[in-house]
């Protein structure tokens, strides 16, 4: 375990990923929806993996729930609240793995020195502690669900429960120092507390995978039910619009028939006046012929 390690990504709040750095608290965070979002995670899953040590893999993980309440804290700013849920649960997870590898290199690791795995382990209590009082500042908020309330208190329950971890390892080092139990037994006990630790961590992190596929398919559902709705929408717009021309072609075409009715009763007087006139006229021409006989 190298103590630079340690420097770096707990004091500096870097962490160097296949090659990228993640910004601290200074610089913005990646965004759940850009489309870097899921390289960034799973370039952190390949660093995990390729380390080695122990205690370098409970400083990643604790860097990791850092990432996730920083991204929690900036999709409520955004509005995305399906997303915060999620990355709650995840930081827990991660903080929970962090304090399983930490306990196993305790029970494993002869090669660090004490005192800097003391003052890694006092660091993370301190991250714990952050986190803790971030969470319980967000429960506050005026603009989160109830429902993400819950949530929320449920992880800070979860996460005050990791605090008797550390005093039960607390216990075993004070054991293993008056000379109760030998350094063999110190590391069995603590090799069980690992195994326990690990089988929590890992069941946290199966029940957030789940939530977030039980989440990508919500959204993708009502993605689904949006698109439905807008095609349904445009059918009807279609419908209606089609309904609107053929009401205007009935009218054009009653407008068209009541001119050409108009037309011809126009056509039908004309030409009675016309047969009036020429009556009159012929009456007219009857009496002149009468009255020059008489004459």
């Amino acid at each position: 375990m190298k103590k630079q390690l340690f420097s770096v990504i707990l004091g500096a709040g870097l962490l160097v990923a296949g090659g990228q750095v993640l910004a601290d608290e200074a610089e913005e965070v990646i965004s759940t929806k850009a489309e870097l979002y899921d390289t960034t995670r799973l370039m952190e899953e390949v660093e995990y993996e390729l380390t080695v040590d122990k205690i370098d893999k409970a400083i990643l993980q604790d860097q990791y729930a850092t990432e996730r309440l920083k991204e929690a804290k900036a999709a409520i700013e955004d509005g995305d609240i399906e997303s915060i849920d999620q990355l709650i649960k995840e930081s827990q997870a991660n903080t929970n793995q962090a304090d399983a590898d930490l306990t196993e290199a305790k029970s494993t690791d002869d090669d660090n020195d004490p005192e800097e795995v003391e003052e890694i382990e006092n660091t993370l209590a301190d991250r714990l502690e952050e986190r803790i009082e971030e969470l319980t500042a967000l429960l506050e908020r005026e603009d989160l669900p109830e429902q993400a309330k819950i949530n929320i208190s449920y992880v800070i329950e979860k996460l005050d429960n990791l605090k008797e971890r550390a005093e039960q390892r607390e216990e075993l080092q004070a054991m293993l120092a008056s000379g109760e139990i030998t350094k063999e037994e110190y590391k069995s006990e603590m090799k069980k507390l690992a195994e326990k630790y690990k089988e929590e961590a890992k069941k946290d992190k199966e029940e957030a995978l789940e939530r977030e596929e039980e989440r990508k398919e919500e959204v993708e559902e009502r993605e689904e039910e949006r698109q439905e709705e807008a095609l349904e929408r445009e059918e009807e717009g279609k419908e209606e619009a089609a309904e609107r021309e053929k009401e205007r072609q009935e009218k054009a075409k009653e407008r068209e028939e009541e001119h050409r009715e108009e037309a011809r009763e126009r056509k039908e007087e004309g030409r009675e006046k016309a047969e009036e006139r020429e009556e009159e006229h012929k009456d007219d021409e009857d009496n002149d012929n009468e009255e020059a006989d008489e004459d």
